[in-house]
């Protein structure tokens, strides 16, 4: 199994394939897992392989080296399997490239261990569902949808599979998922195409056993959710910290939560969670505009993300939030409703608020939003995976109902808004930390210089929305993108 991406970067275990993994030993296979971000695959890694599978996202960062390990797999007569979220998205045209063999649809657990069983010559190709194959003709067909796997079991992922030392993110935030899914509408999000309006979770009991098992082996700074919607149910949360509080289980946690749950939470609630060791909240807040939330149909409203920020700071958590720019149909005064609730929030909260990006939106196939952006308002996609491999995520570039002038100032602006959070962050931290997140002492050094010294035209700049002529921040995206992983 393999978790597509491009070297470096600041990285998180990939979960994913981990959870592919367990299902199959389960079942009696010996998977081998590799990890792009930190190496490539080499023949050796498919010697007497069953087949190969990749997981990847849409865009220009997971499909190139994605296909890469395609070309190695096929000089081999190894097998190809692509999963992950692009294919499950765009399953037949996937399955439609010549160095695809099989594309899956949604999640794995399931389906590889049939693909596994095929392969072995114990199952034909066209009973598996939740795959598109190429049939004799070489046209890709699919084989319908599948019911998601069985989710809440106490899961022993296979940590001993990958380099846990080369994970410098997930010594800092442990990722533990709990749910999958999300049964709210957002027309712009991508799990909410590939889980429409569906949310399991896990029991509230089995989530604090996995943890404990995961503390026992490991010792992250924090724990970390990557739900996307960890607080759907009140309720469970309620039993979650409850457990963890009678457990005694030690650590502090993460997690995403919607702004308008917030807004109606008690304080006693709040008061539940920050005792359990949440010290944290993620929120979505995507726009300053009412008009824009409601188009995207977000279900929020500015004054409920001003109220969830308030509430943040009176309990002593620290937020942290994202949004975006550049909607079909955002007008110019929309777009600076969202700078200037860039700026209340920081002035709400300046120390514990965090604005974790202002990001260019980007069409992701299968959502709501996508559908409207191709009948309406010209975008064209690509025909083929080759095409989507040149698709650039949250870039202006994506962008066809503005004019260039408007979409460099765009790039312009959710670069400065990154810059922010990142000069936050590394003002938080001390030196010790910064050495060991950068992977080095010079690393780190060099960081602070040339973050320190790019301050006083970020703040100049977005005091006067003084957008144009932004050379400095085109080098500082260019280095921060070398740096995640990003070309």
């Amino acid at each position: 199994m393999v978790h597509s991406g491009s070297k470096g970067g600041y990285l998180h275990i990939p979960l994913g394939i981990l959870y592919l993994a367990e299902s199959l030993i389960r079942n009696g296979f010996d998977p081998k897992l590799v990890d792009l971000r930190l190496r490539d695959l080499t023949p050796e890694d498919l010697e007497g392989a069953l087949f190969v599978g990749v997981s990847h996202m849409t865009g220009s960062l997971q499909i190139p080296p994605a296909l890469t390990c395609a070309r190695i797999a096929k000089s081999m007569s190894v097998p190809v399997v692509f999963g992950g979220t692009h294919p499950s998205m765009l399953t037949e045209q996937t399955a439609a490239h010549p160095l695809v063999d099989i594309a899956v649809k949604g999640e794995g657990e399931d389906v590889v261990v049939e693909l596994a069983e095929h392969f072995q010559g114990k199952k034909d190709l066209h009973s598996i569902k939740g795959i598109a194959y190429k049939d004799a003709s070489g046209k890709a067909v699919f084989t319908g949808d599948r019911k998601p796997p069985t989710f809440d079991r106490v899961t022993h992922l296979p940590y001993g599979l990958l380099p846990m030392e080369k994970y410098s993110a997930t010594n800092a935030d442990f990722g533990c998922q709990s749910s999958r899914g999300c049964p709210h509408r957002c027309a712009f999000c991508a799990e909410v195409a590939l889980y429409p309006k569906l949310w399991r979770p896990k029991s509230a009991r089995v989530v604090a056993e996995e943890i404990e098992g995961i503390l026992k082996k490991f010792t992250p700074n924090r724990m970390y959710f990557p739900d996307s919607n960890f607080f759907c149910s009140q309720k469970r949360v309620s039993e979650f910290c409850n457990l963890v509080i009678e457990r005694g289980i030690k650590t502090d946690f993460f997690a995403e939560c919607r702004f308008d749950y917030f807004y109606e939470y008690s304080s006693e609630f709040i008061d539940l969670i920050k005792k359990a060791g949440f010290n944290e909240i993620e929120f979505g807040g995507e726009s300053g505009s009412d008009l824009t939330l409601k188009y995207v149909k977000k279900d929020i409203t500015t004054k409920q993300i001003i109220k969830g920020i308030e509430k943040c700071k009176e309990a002593g958590l620290r937020s942290f939030t994202s949004f975006m720019i550049g909607f079909p149909g955002e007008t110019k005064e929309e777009r600076m409703k969202t700078l200037d609730m860039f700026d209340r929030i920081q002035t709400i909260d300046p120390e514990g608020a965090r604005i974790n990006g202002l990001f260019v939106y980007s069409p992701f196939p299968g959502t709501k939003l996508y559908d409207i952006v191709v009948n309406e308002w010209g975008f064209e996609p690509p025909k083929n995976l080759d095409g989507w491999a040149k698709f650039e995520l949250y870039d202006s570039s994506n962008i066809t109902w503005l004019d260039e002038k408007t979409k460099k100032e765009l790039q312009t602006i959710s670069t400065l808004v990154r810059y922010f959070f990142v000069y936050k962050s590394l003002s938080s931290w001390n030196f010790s930390e910064k050495v060991k997140r950068h992977g080095g002492f010079l690393k780190a050094l060099l960081s602070v210089i040339f973050n320190g010294s790019l301050y006083p035209a970020a703040r100049l700049r977005w005091k006067l929305r003084a957008f144009k002529f932004s050379y400095e921040w085109k080098l500082w995206q260019k280095v921060f993108y070398s740096f995640m992983g990003r070309k």
